[in-house]
């Protein structure tokens, strides 16, 4: 079995691993749209960035007035209507209200199409024929 063809193989199961995880990512944020309660955070008062992420502490009460209080990353959209004194909504888990998403979030297809990037490339690359020499 020639290299192009193994290469092409690992190309396109990490392809399919990462297209697969972003799947997954995208049918999470549905669960939430689905089955998640609102709520409305209170403004946020502090913030780290590192890089490109945002980091503060959220609080928020629940529908059966449940104080809940969690420090997470946050998308920079959410912080530009914190700017604006727009009120931010989440969307939270009833059985576990800690766990929560930002109400604007749609999920990414960043991982899906690096994924098929992947593959694709890796398709490519392995059905080419071997260099000649001579």
């Amino acid at each position: 079995m020639s290299k192009n063809i193994v290469y092409a193989a690992l190309g396109v199961v990490a392809g399919l691993i990462l297209a697969g995880y972003g799947f997954m990512e995208r049918s999470e944020v549905r669960r939430f749209h689905k089955v998640g309660r609102p709520a409305v955070v209170d403004p946020i008062t502090d913030y780290t960035k590192n890089n490109s992420l945002l980091l503060a502490e959220f609080h928020f009460t629940t529908e059966d007035g449940k104080q809940i209080v969690k420090k997470r990353s946050f998308p920079e959209e959410a912080l530009d209507d914190f700017k604006a004194g727009t009120p931010v909504r989440v969307l939270y888990l009833p059985h576990d209200p800690s766990t929560f998403i930002f109400e604007k979030d749609t999920g990414s297809w960043t991982l899906v199409l690096c994924g098929a990037f992947l593959i694709l490339c890796s398709l490519f690359l392995g059905v080419r024929p071997a260099s000649q020499t001579g």
